[in-house]
């Protein structure tokens, strides 16, 4: 088991997680941003000097008479801090506009016009031509140049736009100098946020563990504080649910001791009395001999019979049994079965009745089943009513499956008591009283071996009017 440690706490670890996030994403930047900031910058001057010398074109060659054509154009340069050259071709006049100053400008100066620039479009067979680098004579300055071919009135015309390129190692170190400044904004408030962040995650998933810690002292009165985070408000039921459930099973726990205590003790008390009875008193009288060493024999009996259905219902319960599966005939059995209650069922003066579908043919464990028709008929013996019945039925529901019944008309049981009553030991009134015709197991050893059946069982049952405990199995079909 891992140490407990500043490091390894939820706090910790979702704000260092947060805050590397952010220097992810800073570092990200940083590295786009030296990448490409060329190419996206010289991407963005293209499309800007395109646009620009469609502009130029649209307003010289305009028919609108009230245009002001140079003021327009001049107004327009001075905003993009760019020159501008319309050459016509076919007399070589041109015309030029300077917005750039003293160097800047590579397709013309003091009126004269760059040949070289002129002639590489004129020649070209393209309608377009793109120029950068250090194209301006006595100068190491970098501009970029774009050059379109126009007609207008049987006239031939090369436009030319020039932009001057700004060293990118300059705007890198200025767009540095802002990056630090943001970085450090950006950092600071994700310090901050994942602070904040991480207390909010943390704080009520430690108030969690310090309630739930109150189980290992048996403590099971937990009380968790409603959260905004629904996860958080799922697991604090989760595990309040789960403290009902282990209250209730170390309830159980301490019942069935208190229960297996007394069901053990009692025999054991009964055998030791008796055997001394035997020792001191009837030794020599062979009929109470006899009266007593039967009590001590059926008091063996007893508790040999609880101890043996203590064993079968921890094996069936884990899984340690495996049942043979095989056609059987159930009616028989449910015959069988009846006809070994037949003698208490006389000395009580109950009669059971026998309804049964002929040549039920079904597929179990028949020493199983048998087991449970034995503790569900054993069970109706005790509770049975006025009528002094018991009422056993076995009938098709339809080709594939059987369902037996077996009906008494007692004192029924309270319908909240109905899903507890397959817990061993169960008692409906609370005060426990040591059966004396069974272990008070038998409706647990049934659900255990019916589940393994993946039988549909249950009870039907009413407070006055009696119970029918019952339980379906599959059919044999004969093919």
């Amino acid at each position: 088991m891992k140490k407990n440690s500043l490091f390894n706490s939820l706090r910790f670890k979702s704000w260092s997680y947060f805050v590397l996030f952010a220097l992810s994403i800073l570092l990200l930047l940083q590295f786009f941003q030296l990448i490409f900031i060329e190419p996206f910058y010289k991407r963005t001057l293209r499309n800007e000097i395109r646009k620009l010398n469609s502009a130029i074109t649209d307003i010289y060659f305009t028919e609108d008479e009230e245009v002001d054509i140079n003021g327009q154009i001049n107004s327009l340069i001075a905003e993009k801090n760019a020159c501008i050259l319309i050459y016509n071709r076919d007399n070589g006049k041109s015309v030029g506009y300077d917005a750039l100053g003293e160097g800047d400008c590579a397709i013309y100066h003091e009126s004269v016009v760059n040949h070289d620039i002129i002639d590489q479009l004129d020649e070209s067979e393209q309608d377009s031509l793109f120029l950068e680098g250090q194209l301006v004579e006595l100068s190491n300055r970098d501009v970029m140049v774009y050059g379109t071919k126009y007609t207008n009135e049987e006239q031939n015309y090369l436009i030319f736009a020039n932009f001057p390129l700004q060293a990118t190692n300059y705007l890198t170190e200025t767009m540095q100098s802002q990056f630090l400044i943001l970085s450090l904004m950006v950092l600071g408030l994700s310090l901050l946020i994942s602070l904040l962040f991480s207390r909010i995650i943390s704080e009520p998933i430690v108030s969690i563990t310090n309630e739930a810690r109150k189980l290992t002292y048996g403590d099971f009165d937990l009380h968790f504080e409603s959260s905004d985070i629904n996860e958080v408000d799922q697991l604090a039921q989760t595990i309040d649910l789960a403290a009902s459930e282990i209250e209730k099973v170390e309830d159980l726990r301490k019942e069935l001791m208190s229960n297996v205590t007394h069901d053990i003790k009692t025999p054991l008390t009964m055998i030791k009395a008796y055997a001394e009875m035997i020792k001191d008193i009837s030794g020599d009288n062979k009929e109470k001999r006899n009266e007593h060493l039967d009590v001590i024999i059926n008091e063996t009996d007893s508790l040999s019979k609880l101890v043996n259905d203590m064993l079968d219902l921890s094996r069936l319960q884990a899984d340690a049994v495996s049942m043979k599966i095989e056609p059987f005939d159930l009616s028989t059995e449910i015959s069988k079965s009846a006809q070994r209650f037949q003698s208490l069922a006389d000395k009580e003066g109950v009669t059971i009745e026998l309804d049964c579908d002929p040549e039920l043919i079904a597929m179990g464990d028949h020493s199983r089943i048998n087991e449970v028709l034995y503790n569900f008929i054993s069970n109706a013996l005790k509770h049975y009513g006025d009528d002094h019945k018991i009422i056993i039925s076995g009938k098709f529901v339809d080709k594939s499956t059987i369902r037996v019944e077996i009906t008494d008309h007692g004192t029924g049981i309270e319908e909240e008591n109905l899903p507890y009553i397959w817990d061993r030991y169960f008692k409906i009134d609370r005060q426990y009283r040591r059966s004396q015709a069974g272990t008070g197991l038998g409706l647990a050893i049934n659900k255990a071996i019916l589940e393994d059946h993946k039988s549909n069982y249950g009870v039907i049952s009413a407070p006055g009017k009696g119970s029918t405990f019952y339980f379906e199995l599959k059919a044999y079909e004969v093919n």
